[in-house]
């Protein structure tokens, strides 16, 4: 039997203990029938974690080679010594910055991606298919500055990198119906179904191109968004729509001619297919149409051999119910017993303006916290790890395609922190719950937590509410950390000794609390 522990926590509001006072419950969990009991229970176990990660898209190509502020930003992100980040995305970019406006691609300029195909070898006289299959036409040195920092942040000392995850917005320009890495017309899609196995060509020789450059590539996501209109005047980035069949045949060739691939060649290409990067999971919004791609999916074989669910969630309200009714939802459509796994792979607080403090940083750990509880994510991805937008887009801030070294970490990147450099690959989420509760869980003061298999035990604590409270904890435990992100602090260590029975969850806070 696993040993059950517990934390037990009093908030000491007033109006709170006068509600609530005479009426306390013992159970094993909560023996001495404490108010406002915060207990977890490692007995009920959920999602085994697998990382955490942020997107190189699109600002890792303005990051001047071999420079100081590419040490810094990588260190920054992918090192022991910084936010420990261990999924990488990077972007298999359709070739846009090879187009100018002359050609009615108003991409702005830092949305521009480059291609590791090289165009300038396409050969008319051959097949799309021909061509593409040609892997003596493809170079890292087509996205230079992109691959050269995403090396950089894979071989430097105390490299965090475990997984990385390539995506891909549009299929080459060259591929396209358009001739342009997004459509002539709102919700047609731009790629031609003769055009397919082409596609998936494409991909494998862009994964075997950084894959011999030292890149340790684990995951292929070739649909990215597919319900948005992706076309039409004032298209701003590469887009590529799809209908959910569409989509899902697009993802099945690929499968097939990785599967073809493997059968001939002496190196495996030893990778897993994400799919299918849905622009929203919010079931409740009809145009996210995110459960009608995992219904036509659902219908190929190779539906069994993903890994997993791949989903977005921009300016995503506080939402239970949604992540809720999207689970549920899939699970109906699904064959009884099988257990999907959803890793929640790009998210934006999407306000204008720089916010660097709390509200933001808070805001992050509770859509964090949401998607962990609610949704069962595995892993959890920001959007653009590194931002010079005045937008509410970045963990770090830096001027794109300067060498400057003046680095602007706002409070979200240590927010973020509170989970990356404590729960880690292969930890599980266990049952964290309020017992003799006054108030609904999960309002002020929400938290998940998470088992070690060394036996220790974390819990992060969000409080997005300006009060602090008073915490009492009982337990077995010997040794107590605890970190904290908050106005003052930056993923501080506050207190690292004795366990101790009394602590504080300051407003407007992540707190960590490590125990052992």
């Amino acid at each position: 039997m696993k040993k059950i522990k517990f934390l037990s926590a009093i908030l000491l509001l007033a109006a709170v203990i006068g509600a609530a006072a005479g009426c306390a419950q013992t159970s094993g969990l909560n023996p001495n029938g404490l108010e406002n009991c915060l207990a977890v229970d490692t007995s009920v176990q959920y999602q085994t974690m697998t990382g955490w990660g942020a997107s190189s898209a699109w600002w890792s190509q303005t990051v001047p080679t071999d420079s100081a502020a590419q040490q810094q930003l990588a260190s920054a992100l992918y090192s022991e010594s910084g936010l420990g980040l261990t999924i990488y995305r990077y972007n298999i970019g359709g070739g846009s910055a090879e187009l100018g406006e002359e050609d009615g691609v108003y991409y702005v300029q830092e949305r521009k991606a480059y291609s590791l195909f090289d165009s300038s070898k396409y050969d008319e006289s051959k097949t799309p298919l021909e061509n593409f299959s040609d892997i003596t036409k493809y170079s890292v040195e087509g996205d230079k500055n992109a691959v050269e920092f995403m090396q950089k942040c894979v071989t430097q000392p105390g490299s965090t990198v475990e997984k990385v995850v390539v995506f891909v917005n549009s299929p080459h320009y060259l591929l396209t119906a358009s001739g342009k890495t997004h459509g002539t017309n709102e919700y047609d899609s731009n790629l031609p179904e003769e055009n397919y196995e082409a596609f998936a060509a494409y991909m494998i020789n862009c994964m075997r191109t950084l894959i011999a450059a030292g890149i340790p590539v684990t995951t292929i996501s070739p649909v990215n968004e597919p319900q948005h209109k992706w076309g039409g005047d004032g298209s701003t980035q590469e887009g590529c729509h799809y209908e959910p069949a569409e989509a899902a045949k697009v993802v099945n060739t690929l499968y097939n001619k990785i599967e073809e691939y493997n059968t001939a060649a002496s190196a495996k290409l030893n990778v897993k297919i994400s799919a299918v990067e849905s622009g929203n999971y919010t079931s409740y919004d009809v145009k996210s149409r995110a459960v009608e791609y995992i219904y036509e999916l659902a219908k190929y074989p190779c539906f069994y051999e993903l890994d997993g669910f791949s989903v977005h969630a921009y300016g995503e309200p506080q939402s239970k119910e949604a992540r809720l009714s999207y689970v549920t939802r899939i699970q109906n459509i699904l064959p009884e017993g099988y257990t999907p796994s959803y890793d929640m792979t790009e998210v934006c607080h999407m306000e204008g303006g720089v916010d660097a403090g709390m509200d933001s940083a808070t805001y992050v750990a509770k859509v964090i916290d949401k998607d962990l509880q609610y949704l069962g994510a595995r892993s959890w991805t920001w959007w653009i790890a590194v931002s010079d937008y005045d937008y509410n887009d970045g963990l770090l801030y830096w001027d794109y395609y300067s060498d400057s070294t003046d680095i602007t970490a706002v409070k979200r990147y240590y927010a973020m922190m509170q989970y990356t450099k404590f729960v880690k690959t292969g930890d599980i989420r266990v049952d964290l719950q309020w017992l003799n509760a006054s108030s609904a869980y999960g309002e002020a003061l929400s938290g998940t937590a998470f088992l070690s298999k060394d036996g220790t035990v974390t819990v992060v604590l969000v409080n997005d509410s300006d009060s602090s409270y008073p915490v009492n904890i009982a337990g077995g435990y010997t040794n107590m950390t605890i970190v904290t992100t908050d106005e003052n602090n930056s993923c501080s260590t506050t207190y690292d000794g004795a366990f101790k029975s009394s602590i504080a969850v300051g407003g407007k806070s992540v707190t960590t609390v490590i125990l052992k």
